[in-house]
């Protein structure tokens, strides 16, 4: 097994905002609002972005400034606790696809998560989309059974072109 250093992202000029955990209450459904990334949302994003995927701020910057246009937040209490990307078009012809999903580590089990990718589902049908379509690492366990608790179905093996590993290619009809 490798290990993969995570660094810790340089911030720009404010910190990830700080949920009291013992503050939320059981359900946070009726909490969580969605809507577009905002302009000034992008190093907040970066930062939550950057924690998942072991990069560095500038690196998630630039991977999600093309994605702007797609990536929809959450936020509980006014603070963002997630994201999720979703393009019209993705690898499956005629599939919305699911570019990142992601929800702020410590506020992960408790529901936000599975509420990000129902918001997903409904942003891919108001495409007109029939399926939802989304690669994830075969490694990753915890993913690919959420997704598949979530109805999606593997369909493929694919070899990501960025990194040349192995992704499963899933998907879900709406």
């Amino acid at each position: 097994m490798t290990m993969k250093r995570m660094e810790t992202p340089s911030e720009p000029s404010s910190t990830m905002p700080v949920v009291d955990e013992a503050s939320l209450p059981t359900d946070l459904t009726p909490l969580l609002k969605y809507g577009p990334l905002g302009d000034d949302e992008l190093p907040l994003v970066g930062m939550l972005r950057a924690g998942y995927r072991g990069e560095n701020l500038e690196q998630s910057l630039e991977a999600l400034r093309p994605l702007r246009p797609f990536v929809q937040v959450v936020r509980l209490r006014g603070q963002i606790v997630g994201y999720v990307t979703v393009e019209r078009d993705g690898p499956v012809p005629g599939a919305a696809y699911l570019r990142n999903i992601a929800v702020k580590l410590e506020l992960r089990k408790l529901g936000i998560g599975t509420s990000l990718l129902k918001h997903a589902i409904q942003v891919s049908k108001d495409m007109y989309r029939k399926t939802l379509a989304l690669r994830v690492d075969p490694a990753n366990a915890t993913g690919v059974n959420f997704y598949r608790s979530m109805g999606f179905t593997t369909v493929a093996t694919v070899v990501s072109k960025k990194s040349g590993k192995l992704r499963l290619l899933m998907s879900r009809e709406l």
